[in-house]
């Protein structure tokens, strides 16, 4: 896949976090705040992909965290995350440009899914999922119902100012037409089909989204802010 990395480093970190990679993917889509962090017993670093800690809690109490975008292939998990603490040991001499793979004039391929979300006096009407050349994916892309219709929200965070910013989304106007125009038109598909059939395709499809990484250790969870 073609993708180029940038690394920004943490300044007077409080924690383990070390730098921020942004990837992106194509020149078409990026996804941010994927933490570079120095394992606790100082032997190296590892790759923390963007995640939020969720309302539900496991079997021992403990806090569930769920994945914004990952990978979600072995082969790719292993790709990404290299190249990841590659452009961070080469930080100072890669630049502005950072660090690039693949065939840079290669078009983006992706797909998009969409879980209906019925509950009643919700703004939210479904969350949908983008999967890049099948090898990694993007969640918790919300479709509103706004007032003047139906529009995409990409995935975000609060930061400490308490401004939104975005995790995950599109860097060109065009592209980012294609694919709100992907996501409105797959969501349109899906609530024209009979629940059961969209629940047995949900399941089915979210199989495809299962944390397959292994990028936040036990324990570090709580030590990966976002920028």
């Amino acid at each position: 896949m073609n993708y180029r990395i940038n690394v920004f480093e943490v300044k007077n970190s409080a924690n383990n976090v070390r730098a921020y990679a942004n990837v992106a993917f194509g020149e078409s889509f990026v996804v941010r705040n994927i933490a570079i962090v120095e394992k606790k017993d100082g032997s190296g670093y590892f790759v923390a992909m963007p995640s939020y800690r969720s309302n539900e809690v496991d079997q021992d109490g403990q806090p569930v965290y769920k994945s914004v975008a990952n990978p979600i292939t072995k082969e790719f998990q292993k790709e990404i995350t290299g190249a990841i603490l590659e452009a961070y040991e080469k930080r100072s001499d890669l630049g502005k440009e950072g660090l690039k793979t693949g065939d840079g004039n290669a078009e983006l391929k992706y797909n998009v899914a969409v879980n209906i979300f019925e509950k009643d006096n919700a703004h939210i009407r479904g969350l949908a999922r983008m999967y890049m050349e099948d090898t990694f994916v993007v969640q918790n892309i919300s479709i509103v119902e706004g007032k003047k219709g139906l529009f995409v929200s990409m995935p975000a965070y609060k930061n400490s100012k308490g401004e939104y910013q975005d995790i995950a989304f599109p860097i060109s106007k065009e592209f980012r037409g294609k694919l709100y125009t992907a996501i409105l038109d797959t969501y349109q598909q899906e609530k024209e089909k009979p629940r059961e059939e969209r629940n047995r395709a949900d399941s089915k499809d979210a199989s495809k989204t299962g944390r397959e990484d292994g990028l936040i250790e036990a324990g570090d969870k709580d030590e990966l802010p976002f920028r």
